[in-house]
């Protein structure tokens, strides 16, 4: 009655379509797989915190540290400056344009105050007086100039630009042109040149065009904190990793940071390329981009497949795609407390299917003592945020209200009430859901998981759910 829609052919060919739009053309086009040295990468990463004339920001030095030691642990070559002045700096940026001439991926990492000034883009350095000029400031696009004048075509290009935060520099942008946030910036068009391998470029923003990001309370800002969750992924498309980052920081802000990022690509990208194992072919689900069909859940042979996943997982413990299928191959086997524990390792490292099926198993008490409906909730809310297509139907595609019991009834008077809906009856209670559903932007549908996610009214929700 209850159960979660598989749609498993459904999902697989809209996840086949989503690989096309996000990585481009056929598998006829050459792919670049940057792994541990096997790829010429080159990056830049600047980090400025330690302002001289404004306050000391809490997390860019953290930032570009932290994604040097990525980027370093995927094979770059790294050119770093942190907290260097203007001069320091532009030579930093000097010696990288002239490190890139046989690079196959080249990655530009800036964390620390950016600046827009007439539809222009200037990274803030740290010596910059408050009553400074335009003239005092490194314009991005000089630094996109000099990696297409000096960069292979074909070469993949990735531009990420951690740099919203709150302008201090008023006096430098009143009467300026200043404006809010960072502008857009248009890709350049694919050279002929870059035909016969493909091309690759991305401009990634924390948060969208206009707007100002958070430097976040922890050791990073939540932009390169999702980042540097995805970055060395195994088996993780580039394409894919920036979209995930993205639903990750609207997940975390709730909403109020909402990054963006310009793709422009004819082929897939990986920093760390899948190995596909008998674990896959055994056990992987349909929206996967590792090139299989994926295996629907009934279809999964236990006994085979777990063993064979268990073998994988502990020969590369780190992929979330790994941890995943072995989750959906020992609630196939029905362990489902292993299950349990897989699916929150392939969960803590952003894999949407394995936070769905999370919330799931937490939805239904699968493995646990009892039903836990409001983290089960917030956890497919999270996998939808991400783009999980199966997260986003089970929110939205069954009416609970025939189901609810007589306290749950009440409840979900007492809380409609609460948001200024009166109900004067039970036979009053569709109308009202659907009045609350337009009032909160939710789409119609009943009494839907969604709906009780907003209400907050878990109790309410009845049993008879089941894992699958």
């Amino acid at each position: 009655m209850l159960g979660r829609p598989e749609r498993h052919a459904i999902l697989h060919f809209l996840g086949m379509l989503l690989l096309l739009l996000i990585a481009g053309a056929s598998t006829s086009k050459a792919q670049v797989s940057a792994s541990h040295g096997a790829f010429d990468g080159v990056a830049l990463v600047i980090g400025n915190a330690s302002y001289q004339s404004a306050s000391r920001l809490a997390n860019p030095a953290n930032d570009a540290k932290a994604m040097a030691e990525k980027l370093g642990g995927l094979g770059f070559r790294l050119h770093t400056a942190i907290d260097q002045p203007k001069d320091a700096l532009q030579e930093t940026i000097r010696r990288f344009a002239d490190d890139l001439s046989s690079a196959d991926v080249i990655f530009v990492f800036y964390a620390g105050h950016g600046l827009q000034l007439d539809g222009r883009n200037f990274i803030v350095p740290v010596d910059l007086a408050r009553d400074g000029s335009r003239d005092d400031l490194i314009a991005v696009d000089t630094i996109l100039a000099a990696i297409e004048a000096k960069a292979k075509p074909d070469a993949a290009k990735i531009i990420v630009l951690d740099a919203c935060r709150d302008n201090p520099f008023s006096g430098l942008v009143h009467g300026a042109g200043g404006s809010r946030g960072l502008a857009r910036i248009d890709l350049p068009k694919p050279v002929a040149g870059a035909a016969s391998a493909g091309y690759f470029r991305v401009v990634a923003f924390a948060t969208a065009a206009g707007q100002v990001a958070s430097d976040g309370r922890g050791e990073h800002s939540p932009y390169t904190e999702s980042l540097l969750r995805f970055i060395d992924q195994p088996g993780l498309e580039v394409s894919e990793m920036f979209r995930l980052a993205a639903g990750d920081v609207l997940a975390s802000t709730n909403g109020v940071q909402k990054p963006e990022y310009l793709v422009q690509t004819s082929r897939t990208l990986f920093f760390r390329p899948p190995s596909i194992t008998d674990c896959d072919r055994l056990a992987v689900d349909a929206r996967n981009f590792v090139g299989l069909k994926g295996i629907i859940f009934e279809d999964i042979d236990a006994v085979k497949a777990v063993p064979a996943c268990l073998d994988a997982v502990a020969g590369e413990p780190q992929s979330a795609r790994l941890q995943h299928n072995l989750a959906r191959a020992l609630e196939k086997a029905e362990r489902l407390t292993e299950a349990l524990e897989h699916y929150q390792a392939a969960a803590d490292k952003g894999h949407p299917a394995a936070i769905n099926a999370l919330g799931i198993m937490y939805l239904a008490g699968c493995g646990m003592a009892k039903p836990d409906v409001a983290h089960a909730l917030q956890l497919i809310s999270r996998a939808r945020d991400l783009g999980d297509l199966e997260a986003g139907s089970t929110l939205t595609s069954q009416d609970l209200l025939p189901y609810l019991s007589d306290n749950g009834k009440t409840a979900l008077t007492r809380a409609l009430t609460q948001t200024g809906i009166n109900v004067a009856n039970a036979e009053q209670l569709p109308d009202a859901v659907g009045a609350f559903q337009q009032q909160a932007r939710l789409k119609p549908g009943g009494l839907t998981l969604e709906t009780i996610h907003a209400l907050k009214i878990y109790d309410a929700v009845p049993a008879g759910f089941r894992c699958h």
